[in-house]
């Protein structure tokens, strides 16, 4: 009875960390430019389109403006022609209830839980380096690389929380793997690889007078090539 009681615990927090561990990233799917946006962690899932609340590029003035897509097998396929893109996901409300288990409802559907708590997956995509790619871009939470990327050259990494600098934040390849902190001028240093790179960085906000949840998570994920 008492390893049924642990299982059923480890299975729990199992399921919430999946639903927080979670991220997006676009993946080039042909040689005309079409683009599929991920959803996972060390596997991919299909996802509902509902979640999807935003799929923005750059347009030739540097503003953000949405992008089309098609939604088709579970996920979002976009033809950008632009040189980023960025993402928002909203993966939900996930809630602990007495005995222990988590589940994707709000405080408001299940009254007795003990909190519950909103994943927010973001990403940004650097397709094409170029001078936009070191800017900020009037966003919540941005990761902007302060050079163009090297392998295996240290690269400085600036992370801004409604435009300002925010310390303390961990930034690496994903939350299973080694990291660094930012710095007081919002800095860490990443080691890009050659070819495609991940970066991961988490958020975390305690939110106020909201029926459905108590806290929100934030999960960021910048990709990009380097040479």
């Amino acid at each position: 009875m008492k390893f049924k009681k642990i299982a059923v615990g480890l299975t729990a927090l199992f399921t919430l960390s999946m639903a927080n561990a979670h991220n997006v990233w676009l993946e080039l799917t042909s040689s005309q430019g079409e683009y599929v946006m991920k959803f996972g962690h060390t596997e991919t899932e299909s996802y509902p389109q509902h979640k999807i609340q935003s799929l923005q590029i750059l347009n030739s003035q540097g503003k953000l403006t949405a992008l089309d897509y098609q939604f088709k097998n579970g996920e979002a396929y976009v033809i950008p022609k632009s040189d980023m893109v960025f993402m928002t996901f909203n993966n939900g409300v996930w809630s602990k209830l007495p005995s222990g288990k988590y589940v994707e409802k709000t405080k408001r559907e299940e009254p007795s839980v003990e909190f519950s708590t909103n994943p927010v997956k973001l990403g940004k995509a650097i397709l094409k380096w170029d001078e936009h790619s070191f800017k900020a871009h009037d966003v919540a939470y941005e990761l902007i690389p302060q050079a163009r990327a090297e392998a295996g050259k240290p690269l400085a990494i600036l992370v801004l929380h409604n435009g300002k600098p925010i310390q303390g934040i961990k930034l690496g390849v994903g939350e299973d793997a080694p990291f660094n902190v930012t710095d007081e001028k919002g800095i860490a240093e990443f080691t890009p690889e050659k070819g495609y790179n991940k970066v991961w960085a988490e958020f975390e906000e305690n939110v106020a007078d909201n029926p459905d949840y108590d806290r929100r998570t934030v999960e960021y994920m910048l990709t990009f090539d380097a040479q």
